[in-house]
């Protein structure tokens, strides 16, 4: 929340909506939240680089892609009030700003020293389910790709859509925010997603919780199959300058 000195609060989906309304760019956008965090003491700075979109909110072009993503949603019980996509800002990565968005684990002092490229977000909006795909377990990297695939097919959706498993800053993000939306820790039942980055000598970065934070954890090279190693359904809209 954003308070202002009347006291009148504003949620960060209802700043975007603002803001678009306005004509303002991504940019514009965020230095106007800092300028407020700014110009008064009751107000936090934003941190926010994952902001939820509720349903409403989501610009036209893109509703029939939620409708997509929400009876999908619903069939994988995910209640209508959880937002599927976030408007997500350039800049975010694992090792400096995961740790300031929610809890991870040991603060990820751990992997800082690993050698993997952190690739930062860029200004996009970012649909997903924050569910384990059904039956995307006990499969290996190739075999999830192609069960991603089918359920695209299923769903409708365009080709740059559920063509990954997002990389490692994306998805540490979604799940983050999700926690902080929801106060629901996904993946559920101490299962773990794959993600697309893999360490210079191969290994692949996958994430799940680890004592109530989240854990990033090095899995295999890509052709094992795991019991609890699963993936999530995303896709990526890049932003242009309008941020529309």
């Amino acid at each position: 929340m954003y308070r202002n000195s009347a006291s009148v609060q504003l949620t960060p989906e209802q700043l975007i909506q603002f803001g678009v309304s306005l004509g303002m760019t991504p940019d514009q956008m965020k230095q106007a939240i800092l300028e407020l965090s700014s110009s008064n003491p009751d107000v936090q700075p934003s941190s926010d680089y994952f902001l939820p979109f509720a349903d409403k909110d989501i610009p036209e072009p893109h509703q029939p892609t939620l409708a997509k993503y929400r009876a999908e949603a619903r069939q994988q019980k995910v209640p209508d009030s959880v937002p599927l996509c976030y408007r997500v800002s350039a800049g975010f990565t694992l090792k400096e700003h995961a740790p300031q968005a929610g809890p991870c684990y040991q603060n990820f002092e751990y992997l800082q020293d690993w050698s993997f490229q952190d690739q930062p977000t860029r200004d996009s909006l970012v649909f997903w389910i924050p569910r384990i795909v059904p039956r995307s377990v006990k499969k290996n990297v190739s075999e999830q790709m192609e069960h991603l695939a089918k359920l695209r097919a299923k769903m409708e959706l365009p080709a740059h859509h559920l063509d990954s498993f997002g990389n490692v800053a994306v998805v540490s993000g979604l799940v983050l925010a999700h926690f902080k939306a929801t106060g629901e820790r996904v993946p559920l039942d101490n299962y773990w997603v794959r993600t697309d980055t893999c360490l210079a000598g191969g290994r692949r970065l996958g994430l799940g919780w680890l004592e109530d934070s989240l854990g990033c954890g090095r899995w295999g090279w890509g052709d094992e199959r795991y019991d609890d190693l699963g993936a999530f359904a995303l896709g990526v809209e890049a932003l242009g300058s309008s941020g529309t």
